[in-house]
């Protein structure tokens, strides 16, 4: 009989478990939500931030649509319970899978998809009350009639939100493809907001800078999972398709140069921000 004894066997490495690091995602929300503070002092308290505001406000507004803008990417949108249903399902679906696939316990599903959902909702009370309450906005020049603040704007902060809990349930390799296509959506939209006289640009840029700073300190229902490869040459594709189909959309319906440039700028700033975006990886599983 042999003195040797078999050597232990090592326990199966669980990566789901191993403890992630928040630090990313903190970051991306101290970084965000700093620039937001940044934005709203120089467009609103600085006299030509003011101007320059007004400018792109007037610029933009002064034409109308000279074609039908398509259902989906209007206003009107944001407020349609049916695109809040589907959206709702979707992260449900989303955010479950890790779970069926035996990643993620069941009571840390739930309560990650429930904070996913009530997001949006969370984005909108805060929305109003800075907006209502706590933001002001001085009159800097006589010719500027419009003096009452709108930063930050609820709808452009509604779209946003919706986007980035979709890209939150989704599974990392899918996040560069939600991230196209919902900003391109959310672009478009806030676009709108401007072309109507809603929003100045400004209170668009806020809006978007605060879900993304509020949005990374959400829980990331896909932790345990790595991220694919070529992740950030994806995102970068992400922000140019968002960019480009922007412009294209919106030229369909306001041909003008300014606004057409205005709407790559709004894409430039949601695309830039999405593509930053990463949801709180904290815990364990």
């Amino acid at each position: 009989m042999s003195v040797l004894a078999a050597p232990p066997e090592a326990e199966p490495r669980n990566d789901a478990a191993a403890p992630s690091r928040p630090w990313g995602a903190v970051g991306i929300a101290v970084v965000a939500l700093t620039l937001a503070a940044a934005v709203y002092w120089v467009a609103v308290w600085t006299s030509w931030g003011q101007i320059v505001d007004q400018y792109v406000l007037d610029a933009v507004r002064r034409s109308s649509a000279v074609a039908h803008v398509p259902y989906p990417v209007t206003v009107a949108v944001v407020t349609d319970v049916r695109v809040w249903f589907a959206a709702a399902v979707l992260v449900i679906v989303g955010s479950s899978l890790p779970t069926l696939t035996g990643r993620v316990r069941w009571g840390r599903s739930i309560a990650t998809t429930a904070t996913l959902l009530l997001f949006p909702l969370l984005i909108a009370v805060i929305a109003r009350v800075l907006r209502d309450v706590v933001l002001i906005r001085p009159q800097l020049h006589d010719w500027i009639l419009e003096t009452s603040n709108s930063a930050p704007s609820g709808h452009a902060a509604a779209v946003t939100s919706c986007v980035v809990v979709l890209v939150a349930a989704a599974p990392k390799w899918l996040r560069p493809f939600v991230i196209a296509l919902g900003g391109t959506w959310a672009s478009v939209i806030t676009f709108g907001l401007i072309a109507d006289g809603w929003h100045r640009p400004s209170d668009i840029v806020i809006s978007v800078l605060i879900v993304i700073g509020l949005g990374a300190l959400l829980p990331d229902p896909y932790a345990a999972t790595p991220a694919p490869r070529g992740a950030i040459a994806l995102r970068a594709l992400a922000w140019v398709f968002t960019v480009i189909s922007s412009a294209i959309l919106v030229g369909t319906s306001y041909p003008e140069p300014r606004q057409i440039m205005t709407a790559v700028g709004i894409a430039a700033v949601i695309g830039l921000a999405l593509g930053t975006y990463r949801p709180l990886t904290v815990g364990r599983r």
